[in-house]
């Protein structure tokens, strides 16, 4: 047995998911690079979640499928479904085996990393600038420790999480599964917002945090120079409303922080809140029903078609409104680069809260 089939044996600790996945991308080995086919697959998979939920990124990601998939045989496409098939039946065990919120014990890999063990387990690390993963385990412990019983988010709400490297989504993983330990249902008291540099971590992400139902917005950016290429957002993120419940939150905030004047006049602390009023924008989407929950209180306004997607943006701090903007990573431009030149303490996460889609 070589060094290799040990490091992938030990990985898939009896998961015959895991082993399929393995088995069908050894197949790829006589004609394709390794590093080449897990990026295109992780790729594959996000943008076919992403077609189903986000309307505005369509036609752009339709194309960025038909460039992957003309470098491929039919029968390799092919095979790529067979493994994003796989990947779903795991995922979808894993889930069942939870059971109910605060129902059983802590299983060493319950959820677990699995797009991230088989990065480690394939050696691809080594071809992407020596990656490496947290194990699961570690990242268990550290989701335990900060969650506790779950008794400060109870009185919260819900909990918003920031990962400035996400990497394939490891630690918000573990942080869902501890609050469902906890007695929580995470769809409703978790949301996400992970950035990497690596697009193919960011693809990982993407997935595992869709396949999971996790809140997120998964972004391809970096987080020191607050440069974004790409945004992606969960279907948990669209279908339970996350948009409209992180604007309240952000609107509650900015009222709590606002001050009186000596002459009686209302102010905002800028630093918390755009100076600038909002800036409502809508664009119609191709869809029967609204992709929130159907109704008014996903936060449409009454005069916008089933379906639409409507999109409040703030007005950047040097007057430059971003609402005329043609796509979603234009918005994120304007909003980093509004953010970034007036406060250089301003993160990524600043500019993305800026924001609220869906």
């Amino acid at each position: 047995m070589t060094r290799r089939q040990r490091v992938e044996g030990a990985a898939m600790s009896g998961d015959p998911y895991k082993g399929a996945i393995v088995k069908l991308m050894r197949e790829f080995s006589h004609s394709h690079n390794p590093s080449t086919v897990f990026s295109d697959f992780v790729e594959i998979c996000a943008l076919a979640i992403s077609n189903r939920v986000d309307t505005l990124q369509v036609e752009p990601r339709e194309k960025r499928y038909l460039e992957i998939v003309a470098k491929y045989k039919t029968e390799e496409v092919q095979r790529f479904a067979a493994m994003f098939a796989q990947l779903q039946l795991c995922y979808r065990e894993r889930v069942e085996m939870l059971g109910d919120p605060g129902i059983g014990d802590v299983h060493d890999s319950g959820l677990g990393d699995v797009l991230g063990e088989l990065f480690m387990a394939l050696e691809l690390s080594n071809d992407r600038a020596g990656q490496f993963f947290t194990p699961h385990s570690i990242s268990m412990l550290m989701a335990m420790m900060t969650v506790g019983d779950g008794a400060s988010i109870r009185e919260q709400g819900f909990v918003t999480m920031q990962e400035p490297a996400c990497g394939a989504g490891g630690m918000v993983v573990a942080a869902a599964q501890a609050m469902h330990h906890a007695g929580l249902n995470y769809p409703e008291t978790l949301h996400a917002t992970c950035v990497d540099v690596d697009p193919c971590c960011v693809h990982m992400a993407y997935v595992q945090l869709s396949l999971l139902g996790i809140p997120a917005i998964v972004v391809h950016g970096n987080t020191i120079s607050l440069k974004v290429w790409n945004v992606w957002y969960t279907p948990a993120h669209v279908f339970v409303g996350w948009g409209l419940r992180l604007r309240r939150r952000r609107d509650a905030r900015a009222d709590t922080a606002a001050t009186v004047s000596d002459d009686g006049e209302a102010q905002e602390r800028d630093d918390l809140h755009p100076a600038q009023a909002p800036v409502a924008s809508t664009i119609p989407a191709s869809s029967e029903s609204c992709m929130v929950n159907g109704d008014a209180a996903c936060g449409c306004f009454d005069d916008v078609g089933a379906g639409d997607v409507t999109v409040a943006l703030e007005e950047s701090h040097i007057g430059k409104a971003v609402a005329s903007a043609v796509s979603i990573v234009d918005l994120f431009e304007e909003s980093t680069v509004g953010a970034s030149s007036m406060k250089p303490d301003r993160t990524i996460f600043d500019a993305i809260e800026q924001m609220t889609l869906f």
